[in-house]
């Protein structure tokens, strides 16, 4: 009848209302929670495990329900490329290597990992909507803003740094990590504004903002955003010392150049009016690559040389173990291990042994993810990393050379282990893999929306156990003050009960297994130690060992600790 249908037709106009009116809170929740993310892991001034980590669970949860909402809501699903499917490989792999081999992957890397998977899911849903891409970029310059705006406090005596020995450190650590985050929010503000300049120098000459309120949102504002970014972060760069940074910035920035400016083929255009002053450009431009080399290289000589051993160590690890490395969160007690077999085998140089170490990462993520998982593990890494750059540069977005200058940067440090900058890498790689690589995929919700499903499922077990270690390690701080009072048997009592949370936070057992040699347990000690030797490269485990074994009179045990 009449009624009825208009009735009807009431109803769908209702529910047409209320699903647009979802559509435009998806992209503000979306740039709610992505700040929220980010902003909060920033907050780094110490490498233990914080409360921050928890409120990133919590956002990553949130754009998880996100992701299956906005699949719902438009009814299609993600192309799928072949940067989705190395990064699937990887995930099945180590997951299928912690069940095989449960003891040989860290239950804190794996949950480091799981929460990785889960934010890179969760984005490339939303980041398939381009508004969503353009607020994440004006979250990521906003962020960086902030982050030099904290760097010129602290230069200025206005604000205190992280470390004793930097006085800038932004909200991080040390500096090293602090230009770590700078350099990538660079890289891509550079890209925006250089995509972007004719676009928005278009828009604002037709004075048409009034009539296309979108095009102020997702072209204007991270434009305008994005030249800040650059100047402020262009300052304050230098002063970081950085040479990861600055080697980062000058290789997405040489990429860039050469993508957007088309340089081959103007060089060759000129190489045809004026040869001999093309020859000359030709020939002086890789030269002066090698003088900057050079003096980055002699900046900190001997840091560069730590680098230099390191590398060959990782690299020695990674031929001892080719199939399946040392297992993920294993790299730091195999470095120990490898090191002094190198120094036993031959006499080396004094340079080399004057920047010999105990270092927690191997400098260089590719080779200690090679240590840790294999050849095969380092190849998808490695595999992973060119196609997304590969893809997000031949379509010319601004995630792509950021994820460049983030590679290039892992090369030389250690950021995978710290919490913002491992989350850093997920958000460019999700957002470099927009629309595959090889163009071909399969169109459906229904995949993507069960794999989001799982995850969330998940989530609760993941957020409980880092609850979990996350108390645990505020407990430990408060009881670790009785060391000073040499009050042992306090330490001994709560490390007994917090042992199974903090078992693989190598201070934790030091300090464990510290007090129980103090205490005359030396058999228990050794245990605890046995454990941190696993986890760490630090030769004081063995020399606590050595003396537990002296003390129940075993020399030859403890000797062989020593050796």
């Amino acid at each position: 009848s009449p009624a009825l249908s208009s009735h009807a037709f009431r109803i769908l106009e209702e529910s047409m209302k209320r699903s647009n009116l979802l559509r435009c809170l998806v992209p503000v929740l979306f740039a709610v929670v992505c700040w929220q993310l980010l902003r909060t892991a920033l907050d780094v001034p110490t490498q233990t495990l914080g409360e921050n980590v928890l409120v990133t669970l919590r956002a990553t949860g949130g754009l998880l329900l996100l992701a299956g909402g906005s699949l719902l809501l438009r009814g299609r699903g993600v192309r799928i490329g072949i940067v989705d499917l190395l990064a699937a490989a990887i995930f099945a792999g180590i997951t299928l290597y912690r069940a095989v081999a449960p003891d040989s992957v860290s239950r804190l890397r794996y949950d480091e990992l799981l929460q990785a998977a889960k934010l890179y899911v969760a984005l490339r849903v939303l980041l398939s909507d381009r508004c969503n891409a353009a607020l994440l970029l004006s979250v990521l310059f906003l962020l960086g803003i902030y982050e030099a705006a904290v760097g010129f406090r602290q230069v200025y005596g206005l604000a205190s740094s992280n470390h004793g020995l930097f006085r800038l450190t932004g909200t991080f650590f040390n500096p090293g990590p602090y230009a770590g985050f700078l350099a990538p929010a660079f890289i891509c503000a550079a890209a925006w504004i250089i995509r972007r300049h004719r676009t928005v120098l278009r828009v604002l000459q037709s004075r048409s903002l009034r009539r296309r309120p979108g095009t102020l949102l997702h072209s204007v504002v991270p434009y305008a955003l994005g030249w800040i970014c650059v100047v402020t972060t262009a300052v304050i760069l230098p002063a970081t010392m950085s040479r990861a940074a600055a080697m980062a910035v000058m290789a997405s920035l040489c990429c860039l150049l050469l993508r957007e400016f088309r340089v081959f083929g103007h060089l060759r255009e000129r190489f045809a009016s004026q040869p001999v002053r093309t020859s000359v450009f030709i020939i002086a431009a890789p030269v002066l690559s090698a003088l900057f080399a050079a003096g980055v290289y002699h900046v900190k000589q001997p840091s560069a040389d730590g680098r230099l051993l390191m590398w060959k160590i990782d690299t020695r690890i990674l031929l001892r173990h080719p199939w399946c490395g040392v297992g993920p969160g294993n790299f730091a007690g195999a470095f120990g291990r490898e090191q002094a077999a190198y120094f036993a085998a031959e006499e080396r140089s004094p340079q080399e042994r004057s920047v010999a170490g105990c270092p927690e990462s191997g400098f260089n993520e590719f080779l200690q993810f090679g240590a840790e998982t294999g050849v095969a593990g380092a190849a998808l890494l490695l595999s992973l990393t060119v196609a997304a750059v590969m893809g997000a540069v031949r379509r010319r977005s601004a995630f792509g050379y950021g994820v460049l200058g983030a590679a290039v940067f892992a090369c030389f440090s250690y950021p995978w282990s710290v919490l913002p900058l491992r989350l850093l890498f997920v958000v460019l790689l999700a957002a470099s893999a927009q629309g595959g690589v090889a163009g071909r995929g399969f169109r459906g919700s229904l995949p993507v929306l069960v794999v989001s499903m799982l995850f969330g499922a998940c989530w609760p077990g993941l957020y409980d156990r880092y609850s979990a270690r996350v108390e645990a390690q505020r407990e430990w701080s408060d009881v670790r003050l009785w060391l000073d009072s040499e009050r042992y048997d306090y330490l001994v009592e709560d490390g007994n009960r917090l042992y199974p949370v903090l078992q693989e936070d190598f201070r934790f057992l030091y300090d464990y297994g510290y007090a129980l040699h103090k205490t005359g347990d030396y058999r228990r000690s050794n245990e605890v130690l046995r454990r941190g030797m696993q986890l760490s490269s630090d030769p004081m485990f063995r020399n606590i060992a050595a003396k537990n074994y002296e003390a129940q009179g075993d020399y030859v045990s403890a000797e062989k600790e020593l050796l």
